[in-house]
């Protein structure tokens, strides 16, 4: 029997509003070194919690694509016109990113060229030419996927990014190299960006030598989202008839696939790996499977609309949080005797009520608190940010 498919995938609408909060809450601490572990990058190999936000983001872009392309197409567009919105969309995520890496102050000579949203951009430039290039249209003018060929793309993905840091030599370090100096994407982004313009907060032996949103991960980052492209064609077939157990297995056999081949392909997310991609999709479709499973409850749409505002609009909420940063930081608030930020501020205030970990954390929830407000009004009105 077919299910019928809602115009809203709600469980995905909470996904992506999830996704973002983590985004957030990691970028507004009210001390960086007063975090707790889970809110911490894991320095290289493995992972935490908050490692499989920016990944379940990819996902949800590649979920929403299937149902975005299917009703361009339905409306007439062209295939054409598909090439043009979707480079499009990619090229301004890409020129949004280099502005938020500028901001506030445009130091050109240090400016950090690779980023989040540059590496979404790319990724999903990517993810859209497979897609496109594999889409038919039957008689009565409806997108027809091709999920076998989309799968096929997806694994040479992940294999070739795979068979490249374990077989190819990497000039002056050999193969394999899975590490933050000789591997491959490393390598690149050292010579294609250059040091000055890489990322600079998380050095090895005092040296920037890799940057966690380099050129080689948007690579394998398109398959992310070609992996949440294929959740979004079985959401979209109505045939799958149970969500909820359909999507907790395909998250448990990606999981406990990344971890069988973690000898061979270590879980990393600074340099995105083939594994990294598998155990991160996994725990995607996992929290996939537990927000379906609450659809329909009492009272979940009441309790979960915070993630529907922020799911409506991410890139609101993202540049936003760059754009105020710097305002968090600047030292204009009077405290003992000498200027101090609203960061520190806050952090001094909080760190009176509670431990200093959990004053960092609420900092970070009383900012998202305060940028919810702004969010509802623009929901309320249907103001959205798109790209």
């Amino acid at each position: 029997m077919q299910r019928a498919v809602t115009a809203r995938w709600q469980a995905l609408d909470w996904l992506r509003g999830l996704s973002i909060i983590g985004m957030l809450l990691n970028l507004t601490p009210g001390a960086w070194e007063k975090q707790y572990n889970w809110m911490v990058h894991a320095k290289w190999e493995g992972g935490t919690l908050i490692d499989m936000v920016a990944p379940a983001f990819l996902f949800c872009i590649g979920a929403a694509l299937p149902i975005s392309l299917s009703q361009r197409v339905k409306t007439g567009q062209s295939n054409a016109a598909l090439w043009r919105h979707g480079l499009w969309r990619a090229a301004m995520l890409v020129a949004v990113g280099l502005f938020l890496n500028a901001w506030p102050a445009s130091d050109l000579a240090h400016l950090r060229i690779p980023g989040v949203l540059q590496k979404i951009g790319l990724a999903f430039a990517l993810a859209l030419a497979v897609i496109l290039l594999s889409l038919r249209r039957s008689a009565s003018g409806e997108a027809v996927f091709r999920p076998r060929l989309l799968f096929a793309a997806t694994v040479f993905i992940l294999v070739s990014h795979w068979a490249l840091l374990y077989f190819v030599p990497v000039p002056g370090f050999g193969a394999p190299r899975f590490d933050p100096v000789g591997s491959w994407p490393a390598y690149v982004d050292r010579n294609l960006f250059t040091v000055p313009h890489m990322f600079i907060w998380w050095p090895v032996d005092g040296k920037v030598v890799f940057d966690p949103d380099g050129l080689l991960n948007a690579y394998t980052s398109s398959a992310g989202i070609l992996i949440g492209v294929l959740a979004g064609l079985a959401h979209l077939s109505g045939k799958v008839e149970h969500p909820a157990v359909a999507a907790f297995a395909a998250g448990a056999a990606l999981m406990a696939a990344a971890l069988a081949l973690d000898g061979i392909c270590p879980v990393i997310k600074n340099i995105y790996t083939s594994t990294f991609v598998l155990f991160s999709s996994g725990f995607s479709l996992v929290l996939l499977g537990a927000f379906s499973l609450l659809i329909g409850l009492p009272k979940s749409g009441t309790v979960l609309f915070p993630l529907q505002v922020y799911g409506a609009n991410p890139l609101l909420a993202y540049i936003t949080s760059f754009v105020l940063a710097p305002l968090l930081d600047y030292n204009w608030g009077h405290a003992g005797g000498s200027f101090a930020s609203i960061r520190s501020m806050g952090q001094q205030a909080l760190s009176q009520v509670s431990d200093p970990y959990a004053a960092s954390l609420t900092f970070g929830l009383i900012y998202l608190v305060l940028q919810f407000l702004v969010l509802l009004v623009c929901y309320r009105r249907r103001w959205f940010l798109k790209l």
